[in-house]
């Protein structure tokens, strides 16, 4: 059995630690929302590394973890290289699905949804010219997106999570988008909404799928067992009301935690 950590500042990285779980239930799943940093789209590189170089630090010693998943763009796109560097686990993160939006070969525009950091990042700019550079591609920020969905989410109803959408759906269909790229990883919370009141026949694009085969494929082996292994859903920082992160927690059949000294 393998242990296994999934962290992104909050809750964003729960449908690739879902997508993987699937495949291997037996293994220990440890969770970190990191609420000391939330949220990463709008803080300087130099934070974030220097962040995520702690937090992986600190888990190590803990867990001893098989494999980490850094499951933000953001913070992917800022840090892994870091993080490869600095240690010797292994770690996967996860970056725009361009490359995938790009090979369905839609008519129209594609548009990538993501933290104003990742909109303004080289990355997602090398991205685009390297898998989509005989498309329309147009990019946009979405930061209130990332707050609703880590506060608000898990107690709106589908009327409140219309009216926080409705401007992003205005503009993708004044702006002719056939293909929504999820680019960040919160975002893949609001898709069964989003697939419900975008229009018929835009696609949606997030990297959970591919994220997941990379992650099973570094494991290696099947693991079978279909018996539930144990985990904890941690979280960092104390100024917040943690009721959405004790349901989320519950609602994982993990063990919620605290960790203070991250």
């Amino acid at each position: 059995m393998s242990v296994l950590f999934f962290m992104d500042s909050g809750l964003g990285g729960i449908p690739y630690l879902d997508r993987v779980r699937k495949s291997r239930p037996a293994d220990t799943y440890i969770y970190l929302a990191d609420r000391v940093g939330f949220p990463y789209g709008d803080k300087s590189s130099e934070f974030l590394i220097h962040r995520l170089n702690h937090i992986a630090a600190g888990i190590i010693d803990l867990y001893n973890p098989d494999l980490m998943v850094l499951a933000c763009n953001t913070a992917s796109v800022t840090a892994l290289g870091e993080l490869r560097k600095n240690f010797d686990t292994p770690f996967v993160g996860v970056v725009p699905a361009v490359k995938p939006a790009a090979e369905l070969k839609s008519s129209g525009t594609i548009g990538v949804l993501a933290t104003d950091r990742t909109v303004a990042g080289e990355y997602l700019k090398s991205l685009i010219s390297d898998f989509a550079a005989g498309h329309s591609v147009e990019t946009l920020g979405a930061p209130d997106l990332v707050d609703f969905v880590e506060n608000t989410l898990y107690r709106a109803d589908d009327d409140m999570i219309f009216k926080i959408l409705k401007p992003y759906v205005d503009h993708l269909v004044r702006n002719g988008w056939t293909t929504v790229v999820l680019g960040c990883t919160h975002f893949i919370l609001l898709k069964p909404w989003l697939q419900k009141f975008l229009p018929q026949g835009v696609g949606i694009v997030d990297s959970t799928e591919g994220v997941g085969k990379r992650i099973l494929d570094l494991l290696g082996d099947k693991n079978s067992d279909p018996n539930p292994g144990k985990g904890v859903f941690h979280i960092t920082g104390t100024d917040y009301n943690t009721e959405s992160y004790r349901h989320t927690a519950m609602m994982l059949d993990l063990e919620f935690s605290r960790l203070e000294d991250l």
